[in-house]
C-alpha cells in the first residue's frame, strides 16, 4: 500500500513569543511559524519530514496561506515535498486536513502536526498496517483516559473528506466532530503503541518554551 503523510504547518508560535526561558536566551527572535522553531539546529518540520521519509510515498506540507508557504517554508523543506495551502479560513487544523487530503494521491494518509519532532516511523507503519488490514475509515490512538490523538492518526481519504465537508457546512471546526461521523474507526490503545515506542515520545509535541527547553536538555 502506498502512503501519504500530511504535515500541518499552519500554526503560529504565539505561545513562544513571550519572554524566552533561560535555556532559550541567545537564540535570537523566535520565528512566528511554529514549524520553523529549531530543535538541535533543525526546524521542527524537518524533524518530522526526516523521521517519516522512509515510510511515506509522498509527503505533503499544508501551510495556512501562500505567503507563509512560499516565503517562509518552501526553501526550508526538500524539493520532493509537496506544498499546499489552506483553502478555508477560520477552520483551524480542519482546513489543513481537507486541503491536504484533496491533494493526496493515495487512499490512506497520516495526518500529523509539525510540532511532533519525535514521531516514530515504526509506530506510523503500525497505524497504516491496521488501516489497510481492516479497511478502516480511520485509525486513531487512544489513551487510557479516553483522550484521542487525532493529529497523529491515519485517515482514509474519501470518507474523511465527506465527514469534514459535512462538518464545515454546519460551521463546526472541531476535528472530533468529523471523526465522530466516520463509521469504521479503530481506536488503538496506546499500550499497543508502547510495545513499539516504550516512552511514547512519538506523541510528544512542542507548544511552549518550557517544552522546547526540556527537549534541549
Amino acid at each position: 500500500m502506498k502512503k501519504t503523510v500530511l504535515i500541518l504547518a499552519g500554526g503560529k508560535s504565539q505561545r513562544f513569543q513571550s519572554e524566552p526561558l533561560q535555556g532559550l536566551r541567545g537564540r535570537g527572535a523566535l520565528p512566528h511559524n511554529k514549524c520553523l522553531i529549531t530543535l538541535k539546529n533543525k526546524p521542527l518540520i524537518l524533524h518530522v519530514i526526516d523521521n517519516l521519509s522512509g515510510v511515506a510515498d509522498e509527503i505533503i506540507v499544508v501551510a495556512r496561506d501562500e505567503q507563509q508557504g512560499q516565503e517562509q517554508i518552501r526553501d526550508k523543506i526538500p524539493d520532493k515535498v509537496f506544498l499546499v495551502f489552506d483553502s478555508l479560513k477560520g477552520f483551524g487544523p480542519l482546513a489543513g486536513v481537507i486541503s491536504g487530503l484533496e491533494r493526496a494521491s493515495f487512499p490512506y494518509s497520516l495526518v500529523i502536526g509539525c510540532d511532533m519532532p519525535f514521531v516514530n516511523e515504526y509506530v506510523v507503519e503500525f497505524l497504516f498496517e491496521i488501516a489497510e488490514r481492516g479497511n478502516y475509515d480511520a485509525v486513531v490512538p487512544r489513551w487510557e483516559n479516553g483522550m484521542l490523538e487525532p493529529l497523529h492518526a491515519v485517515y482514509k481519504k474519501e470518507p474523511t473528506l465527506r465527514a469534514i465537508k459535512d462538518a464545515i457546512k454546519q460551521g463546526d471546526k472541531r476535528i472530533f466532530t468529523s471523526l465522530s461521523q466516520l463509521k469504521n474507526v479503530n481506536f488503538v490503545p496506546v499500550n499497543k503503541i508502547r510495545e513499539i515506542d516504550s516512552d511514547l515520545k512519538t506523541f510528544q509535541n512542542i507548544n511552549t518554551p518550557e517544552e522546547l527547553e526540556k527537549c534541549l536538555n
